[in-house]
């Protein structure tokens, strides 16, 4: 049934969602985390992984026998890591969340409503169906270097997870 709802608010995206972008550099994690970071800088500040999981490669779009990447889990976050280097790919928020997400001086947690957005990215926001029991949006990467895309998906009105992937 939650594919249901997720396909249909895919359908509903209007193209001018497209055109607004969330940039890579400027985002952060609780104000300071940087999206992409070593693994022994984050684990100073976060100490280490609750799971780290290799991902059955040919089940992911993009990849092929020689990926060699691993998904690293702390609390609410989700980190691709490789090399040392990890990348940003997921929050989830509830109630108990103890990061947020920040934006153009915005933050972002479960408290984060959709009308929130409206400031930053208002085209997105109309093209939501609010009464939706899941909606979401996307939005492009804000980089000519990089085609990732980002979506943020709400529940009841609330955010609930903020998500960065590339599409295949």
């Amino acid at each position: 049934m939650k594919l249901i709802y997720f396909l249909l608010t895919l359908i509903t995206f209007s193209a001018n969602a497209q055109i607004e972008t969330l940039n890579w550099d400027e985002a952060r994690i609780n104000g300071k985390l940087e999206l992409t970071i070593s693994k022994r800088d984050f684990e100073a500040v976060y100490k280490k992984a609750d799971k780290i999981v290799t991902p059955d490669y040919a089940d992911i779009c993009g990849s092929d026998e020689d990926s060699n990447f691993q998904y690293y889990f702390y609390k609410e976050l989700q980190y691709e890591i490789d090399n040392g280097i990890m990348n940003f790919r997921k929050i989830t928020f509830d109630k108990k969340s103890s990061f947020f997400f920040s934006y153009k001086g915005k933050k972002f947690n479960a408290n984060t409503k959709l009308d929130d957005l409206k400031t930053l990215f208002p085209e997105a926001v109309k093209s939501v169906d609010k009464d939706a029991p899941e909606a979401g949006f996307l939005l492009g990467s804000g980089s000519d270097l990089d085609d990732n895309l980002w979506r943020f998906t709400f529940k009841k009105g609330v955010l609930v997870a903020i998500e960065s992937f590339f599409p295949c």
